[in-house]
């Protein structure tokens, strides 16, 4: 790295989790005998580029949240906050961000239910946020692409030009907060973090990553994530 820097990871884990139906929220199933929510923490917990962590969970699960941080990261010294998410995955950023000490330099926003990253790519998008401002991770698209109108195809989009983009996302902490802070006053919700910035003129810098950034939200996805465990591919 070129300089210390003060980093904060933010877990979103708010979510209801209805697409993978079951008595227990997605993030809290066991995939592989852990919970999804503490494999998707613990790369944060253990990188010491992270400084501090910030989850955000339903309002109810504040307490469960918290007891389960203390049973799998017993040993590890590094502080975090659970806090209560917001009614969209926007509002629970905002207020992870609004959360984050003052002397926080990038943020790393991550999906609480995207449990296969590394302590590598945390290393490796930080050294590219503090380049550019941003990084986000992607990959090349497989399939043909097509955009619709109603029950019909209207054109094919050019491949080429396209990417499916994952979390986490990093970025200079400024940077995102004053783009969050212009998306509320103009009443605008994107579809990830960064489209916030691209909005306001920003390029905002990709990095191709791995295709098995899987993000859990249904029962094929799971199905997917434990054979990648049983196989040791991940």
């Amino acid at each position: 790295m070129d300089s210390i820097v003060n980093s904060t990871g933010i877990i979103t884990a708010a979510g209801s989790g209805l697409r993978l139906p079951g008595d227990i929220k997605k993030q809290y199933r066991n995939l592989g005998g852990i919970p999804i929510l503490i494999r998707s923490l613990e790369p944060f917990m253990s990188s010491p580029l992270i400084s501090n962590v910030i989850v955000t969970v339903p309002e109810d699960d504040v307490d469960y949240c918290q007891a389960l941080i203390k049973i799998y990261f017993l040993d590890i010294d590094k502080p975090y906050l659970v806090i209560a998410g917001g009614g969209e995955r926007q509002d629970s950023v905002f207020g992870a961000l609004q959360n984050c000490p003052g002397n926080t330099d990038f943020v790393f926003i991550h999906d609480g239910v995207r449990p296969f990253i590394s302590q590598e790519l945390l290393e490796d998008f930080l050294e590219a946020a503090q380049q550019e401002g941003a990084a986000i991770p992607a990959a090349a698209l497989k399939h043909t692409i097509k955009s619709i109108d109603g029950n019909h195809v209207q054109s094919t989009l050019p491949r080429n030009e396209l990417v499916q983009v994952f979390t986490p996302q990093v970025f200079a902490y400024k940077l995102i907060m004053d783009a969050y802070l212009q998306a509320y006053a103009d009443g605008f919700v994107g579809t990830d973090d960064s489209s916030l910035l691209e909005r306001l003129g920003f390029k905002v810098p990709y990095l191709i990553s791995s295709e098995l950034n899987l993000k859990i939200t249904n029962d094929i996805d799971m199905f997917f994530a434990t054979q990648l465990i049983d196989k040791n591919m991940i």
